[in-house]
């Protein structure tokens, strides 16, 4: 079988970057064109995570979460940064307590909930609604309907603007489901008692009859088997007829449970799942994306590429945005998808198969302090067809924590190499290649005589150690299959 090299045309020169390397902090990393938008000036980012991201209509983004900071400068878990992402520091900031789920109505208006009692000054118990202009709405007060002491995690809108709210207590070992009229009362018509043991609820899909999807970490509702997903009536009712797909795996003397953290409703009524979770008894068998037909049934035609993260296992999905075109634009923490370097973000064509024109690079590294989630958990896409991610992660290519934003188109199927400063006097060099070849990743200080640094298969090819600093030193990276 012929063999066949493909090179990379771009060579990285570390001389031509000696005065920019030393000059700036040891984040920067320099690549090919990168898929992250250079316009987007957040700086530093978060320095913690950012659970929610919105885009208002005017351009401005606001961010909630878990952080003091955002590029150095002080907010407590709310802020709004302007179109350049920049911090807005005319705007209203702060909590005392973190916010896990923020969500856009149809008006503009912005539903924020968590676990702080205070809204910009304003008395809300875990939950609040803040206007366009991101004051607190007055009008909407849920008063004592989230009980003091539990944290609100996930949140949906009907379309007659009553709230969905999954509300847990701090020993997370069970949830409610509860809804609250546009004012934020609670909606007597609504049962507001199911008890959804085992976990959080963390995904809620409205139906177009109106009958309702929960999503979450839990395996019983009032008693009966539901294994990560539960179907109630409109009114609440719990549908006890309704058999979660879903199962918990038990092997070693351990249950695997299975864990929803997102979901969308497509345009046929058949809904997307997030997350990781099983479908038969096998331990080797853990999805992150799946769908379920308009009758609630798996659906077995949709066969996606392969999710990997090290080692070797699918990881998780924690975030689903829609485009219009029936792409969708996954985040979560992984690593490899369909054989492409995806770290923590991807995004796959109606199908199920990668993207090769959305190529973020190196990728979002999770963080590895203790939150809820590591990698990606929330994703919005503008009006311009930018698309911003939030959560807990290190921007590779930019430095910015846990806030960023896409472009919403890449060079199809390049091969990339990166140079980054890795703090301690040297370089961490990089490449991220089209899946099926051995990748070769060398250095040359001629341009004449190469010398192989690392080779793999992976299409992540990267040095083992840092190179220290040489005058005319030259990387490139070559395929081969």
């Amino acid at each position: 079988m012929r063999s066949h090299t493909q090179w990379l045309q771009k060579v990285v020169r570390v001389f031509t970057l000696m005065t920019a390397l030393f000059s700036i902090s040891a984040t920067t990393s320099f690549s090919q064109a990168s898929l992250f938008d250079p316009t987007f000036n957040i700086g530093s980012g978060a320095n913690g995570t950012v659970y929610g991201i919105v885009p208002q209509d005017d351009g401005k983004v606001i961010v909630g979460g878990s952080f003091t900071e955002i590029s150095g400068q002080p907010c407590t878990n709310l802020a709004r940064l302007n179109a350049d992402g920049r911090l807005d520091t005319t705007f209203p900031q702060g909590t005392d307590g973190a916010i896990y789920r923020m969500l856009k109505q149809p008006d503009g208006k912005i539903l924020v909930g968590g676990a702080f009692t205070n809204l910009q000054g304003v008395l809300r118990q875990r939950i609040g609604r803040l206007h366009t202009n991101g004051t607190v709405d007055m009008s909407f007060d849920a008063g004592v309907a989230v009980p003091e002491g539990v944290m609100v995690l996930t949140l949906a809108c009907q379309s007659d603007e009553k709230v969905l709210v999954g509300t847990v207590p701090p020993s997370g070992a069970f949830s409610f489901l509860k809804r609250l009229l546009p004012t934020g009362e609670l909606d007597n018509s609504f049962i507001q008692t199911n008890v959804f043991w085992g976990s959080y609820i963390l995904a809620i899909c409205i139906r177009t009859n109106g009958s309702i999807l929960v999503g979450g970490g839990f395996n019983q509702v009032n008693g009966f088997s539901a294994s990560a997903l539960a179907l109630v009536a409109t009114n609440g009712v719990l549908d006890t007829e309704f058999a979660s797909p879903i199962q918990t795996i038990f092997a070693y003397g351990s249950p695997y449970g299975s864990g929803i953290y997102a979901m969308a409703a497509l345009s046929d009524n058949s809904i997307l799942m997030g997350g990781g979770f099983f479908r038969d008894g096998f331990l080797t068998n853990k999805l992150v994306l799946a769908k379920l037909t308009s009758s609630l049934a798996w659906d077995s035609s949709f066969t996606i590429d392969t999710f990997n993260s090290e080692p070797l296992t699918p990881g998780y999905v924690m975030a689903i945005s829609l485009q219009t075109d029936g792409k969708m634009i996954l985040g979560g923490n992984f690593q490899r998808v369909g054989g492409y370097w995806r770290q923590s973000l991807v995004r796959l064509d109606s199908d199920g198969h990668v993207d090769p024109c959305f190529d973020p690079g190196i990728g979002l590294s999770p963080f590895h302090f203790a939150e809820f989630y590591r990698g990606i958990s929330s994703i919005a896409l503008q009006s311009d067809g930018k698309i911003l991610a939030a959560g807990n992660f290190g921007n590779l290519m930019s430095g910015a924590n846990c806030i960023t934003r896409l472009l919403p188109q890449s060079e199809c199927g390049a091969i990339r190499v990166h140079l980054r400063k890795d703090g301690f006097g040297g370089y961490l060099v990089a490449g991220t290649c089209n899946p099926g070849g051995t990748n070769h990743l060398q250095w040359s200080t001629n341009l004449v005589d190469w010398e192989t640094a690392t080779s793999t298969t992976s299409p992540y090819v990267a040095t083992s150690n840092s190179f220290w600093f040489k005058p005319e030193l030259f990387f490139r990276v070559k395929q081969e299959y």
